[in-house]
């Protein structure tokens, strides 16, 4: 069958027995925080079985897209492994269990699919005598071909770590004796490939909890598992998944892209591309991105697996990206998300190729001194293995591949203490420190009340003086908002009986928020006070706080739902957004985010803050919040109408017409694959806008005309100095002619050799090559020449050397004196070399020159 077929008839099938047909849900496990990736059919069925929500059906049947990493380095190796693949399914909360499962599976199998009866094994857990007398009373099986196996293979779960689990029977295909061990006793079971796993039919009747006990389930059920790729391999008669339909077609299409043939050579490098693929297309369309962290991590690493393979056998450009075309192609019938993000994948993917390419090299060629250096002892320090990692971004799990082809060990627990250093000094560096500022005994209960008032009635509950003759405050009742979450800290007045002191910055320090202050008058006392914040500073720093959420769903909506936060800053007036994305942002697409943004700020939504919202609700509302950051139980929830919503504890402002006024300012690149946007909004946007008008109102006072002529009369400019300067060029090279036919006919003789050294204080490097240009085609050979020019201080020269004399003087050694003898620095090729220097020092520099021809005469 092909797997059309096998997808049409399973759902059918199953269907037919009164299943409700279920979507595959997403790789990205929901509220899940066990799991990365969903990585088995029964991932979106798993409160059913432990009966937390109302049950909408009790029997489902599913095709479910899967992603597993664990066996990655086995993948193109075996006939069987892969990252991404569907499990087909059928489902029981409570309702059937063995009598019936067993029995439809078996029939599936063999009267649907029509697999050879004789060729299926099947086995059960070694207790599970239920299951074995339904395999041999009901279903009619020898006992020859039921396996008792030990828990190891056929106790099931749990996903995660916590949730349904249970004994499993498993049915297997035999494949031959070709693909065996050749040992007698092999059997379902066998490490080999001889026997293939199929169909897994899992009895969940435990829910694990998280200290490892087991409470028998609420709706125990029946759980299956059918690999799409391993069942189309054997119905299809295939020697390997990558031989099917499912696979066949992206084989033969990256085989064609890369201009080789399908052979026992490139084999394995095509599999793996193949697979990979699917894994990077069907993870990003669900909106991971390559990352160094958590799913973005494992994705990059099946991604430079890919480039390393192929890298073998010498593919040296990106290419992944258009054999995720190729998955597109063949899986958009069922799969329509990978579709819409055809676009977005594609450039995602090569942005990452790119990446890694330009350090695959160095980074190969460094693994090969590593293990020069240490093929003695045959272990990789951790060290060197972090330098892989840090330096080149070579993931210990490729490095690890490497070793085994290699055969040496690793240190990877000395690896693992460079990578937690690492994460240590990263955390010192962007933490705030406090440790020079003492600690606030009795300084826990506290409240902060800056969301619904400026000003508050509290009192001093502690303070100190600090060695810079500050203070450092602590307020029962907060009106401060503490730095954090990229919100710069509040400033304003706390002022007590016969003392005021100046708030200069409010920080978290060991969790209570300490006023940083300047006393202005009196002697600071615990007591009650009146703490006031800088209103104007607060509302300019909401502006742009409440700026930046608009900003962040705007960049979403344009470019794409992979848009991430990576950092951020909010102060007054100003923001700055730091974001994953893969290629510079074009003009339209900055103007386009502008305007969406403005668009919302005219409209003058309601900004809603729901304080308090536990943490479930709030992501079942949709709120954005990213897997692996961290969020208390209770989350604040601020709301813009429909057109955003994102977890935040800073402040905001009550609608977006407070803002007043955005306006982007630049759009830069800052790391590999972050962007960086600034953008200014309220007064801050009001002066950048004036300071722009004036700059217009002069260029049209000088340029004469009006705005719209304004861009014309800049373009005409632009075109004349464009003239001149070809004009200037061409003069330029006449004069650089003239001058090396003058100095080819007065160069000097040294023991045979040729030598010119000269200054043309007018001339730039491109002139001084076009001189030397023109002595090479005069003097031919036995020539060696120091040109230099520049009206000072700094000077540039140029070395340049007949081929004859390459081997004895090459001109980047003779740079290497002459820079250093003229204060500045130089190198270059054998027969051309360039530097600079300091124009008081010319004089040294050409009798460095001089000396250097001399000695090698």
């Amino acid at each position: 069958m092909n797997h059309r077929e096998l997808r049409r008839t399973f759902l059918e099938f199953y269907a037919q027995r009164d299943h409700r047909v279920v979507p595959s849900s997403s790789l990205i496990p929901r509220d899940d925080p066990t799991m990365l990736f969903t990585s088995a059919g029964m991932v979106q069925f798993k409160p059913y079985w432990a009966g937390t929500v109302e049950l909408p059906y009790r029997r489902a049947t599913s095709i479910q897209k899967c992603l597993r990493a664990s066996d990655l380095d086995q993948v193109g190796k075996t006939p069987r492994h892969g990252t991404f693949f569907e499990m087909l399914g059928n489902f029981s909360f409570g309702d059937y269990f063995k009598h019936e499962a067993i029995p439809w599976a078996w029939e599936y199998l063999t009267q649907v699919v029509k697999l050879d009866a004789e060729r299926l094994y099947v086995s059960v857990f070694a207790e599970d005598d239920e299951a074995y007398n339904v395999w041999r009373n009901k279903v009619g099986l020898p006992a020859k071909k039921v396996v008792r196996l030990s828990a190891k293979d056929n106790f099931w779960g749990p996903v995660g770590g916590g949730g349904a689990c249970g004994p499993c029977s498993e049915i297997y295909v035999d494949l031959g004796l070709e693909f065996g061990c050749g040992r007698a006793e092999c059997a379902p079971g066998c490490d080999c490939d001889r026997f293939s796993e199929v169909y897994n039919i899992v009895f969940p009747q435990f829910n694990q909890l998280p200290d490892g006990t087991r409470e028998p389930l609420k709706n125990r059920g029946i759980d299956t598992g059918m690999g799409m790729e391993r069942l189309a391999a054997v119905s299809q008669k295939k020697k390997t998944i990558f031989e099917t339909d499912l696979y066949a077609p992206i084989v033969k299409a990256t085989a064609r892209m890369l201009n080789v043939e399908v052979n026992s050579e490139s084999r394995q490098m095509l599999y793996v591309a193949a697979d990979h693929a699917r894994a990077l297309t069907f993870a990003i369309a669900d909106g991971v991105i390559p990352s160094n962290e958590a799913r973005g991590y494992i994705l990059r690493s099946i991604l430079r697996r890919a480039l390393l393979f192929a890298h073998r056998r010498g593919v040296n450009e990106p290419f992944l990206y258009k054999v995720s075309g190729e998955v597109v192609e063949l899986m958009r019938q069922w799969y329509p998300e990978v579709v819409a993000k055809r676009e977005q994948a594609a450039l995602i993917i090569k942005s990452e190729e790119e990446r890694f390419l330009r350090t695959l090299d160095a980074g190969l060629e460094r693994w090969q001194n590593v293990l020069e250096t240490h093929k003695r002892d045959s272990l990789i320090p951790g060290e060197d293995l972090f330098k892989l990692h840090d330096t080149f971004g070579f993931h210990i799990e490729l490095v690890k591949e490497l070793a085994a082809d290699a055969g040496v060990k690793l240190d990877t627990d000395g690896f693992e203490r460079a990578m937690q250093e690492q994460r240590e000094r990263s955390r010192k560096e962007t933490s705030i420190s406090t440790t020079a500022t003492p600690v606030h005994e009795g300084a826990a209960d506290w409240e902060f009340v800056g969301y619904e008032s400026d000003e508050a009635d509290t009192e001093i509950t502690s303070f100190a003086k600090l060695p810079d003759g500050l203070y450092e405050v602590v307020l029962k009742r907060s009106p401060f908002y503490a730095e954090r979450g990229g919100q710069v800290g509040d400033t304003g007045r706390i002022m007590g009986e016969g003392f005021e002191l100046e708030v200069l910055n409010t920080y978290y320090k060991q969790g209570v928020p300490a006023c940083k202050a300047k006393l202005v008058k009196g002697d600071v006392a615990v007591g009650k006070v009146i703490a006031a914040v800088d209103r104007e500073r607060r509302r300019e720093i909401e502006r742009a706080h409440t700026a930046t959420h608009l900003l962040h769903a705007a960049l979403r909506k344009t470019l794409g739902d992979y848009v991430k936060q990576e950092g951020s800053l909010v102060e007054p007036g100003r923001l700055r957004f730091d974001f994953a994305a893969f290629e510079p942002m074009s003009l339209s697409q900055v103007l386009a985010v502008e305007r969406m943004v403005y668009e919302q700020v005219v409209a003058d939504r309601h900004v809603q803050a729901l304080r308090n919202t536990p943490l479930d609700e709030a992501r079942a509302m949709g709120a954005l919040a990213f897997f692996g950051d961290q969020y208390g139980e209770q989350v604040t929830v601020v709301k813009v109408d429909d057109f955003s919503m994102e977890l935040c504890g800073g402040t905001h402002l009550r609608s977006t017409g407070q803002i007043g006024l955005f306006r982007i300012i630049s759009e830069t690149g800052v790391a590999a694959g972050i962007r960086r946007i600034e953008a200014l909004v309220g007064k801050a946007a009001f002066e950048n806008a004036a300071s722009e008008r004036a700059v217009v109102t002069q260029l049209t006072d000088r340029l004469g005309g009006t705005e719209e002529t304004l861009l014309k009369k800049v373009e005409g400019l632009a075109e004349e100095q464009k003239r001149l300067g070809e004009k200037l060029a061409g003069v330029s090279a006449l004069l650089a002619r003239a001058a090396g036919d003058e100095l080819a006919a007065r160069a000097d003789d040294i023991g045979g050799i040729r030598v010119v050294t000269s200054h043309f204080p007018k001339f730039e490097t491109g002139e001084l090559r076009l001189v030397s240009d023109r002595m090479r085609e005069l003097l031919k050979e036995k020539y060696v020449g120091l040109l230099t020019g520049g009206e000072g201080p700094r000077i540039r020269y140029v070395v340049f050397v007949s081929p004859d004399l390459q081997a004895s003087l090459p001109a980047g050694k003779l740079a290497k004196l002459v820079g250093p003898a003229m204060g500045g620095g130089g190198g270059g090729r054998p027969d051309l070399a360039e530097g600079g220097g300091q124009l008081d020092k010319l004089t040294a520099g050409q009798e460095a020159f001089r000396s250097a021809v001399r000695a090698a005469v």
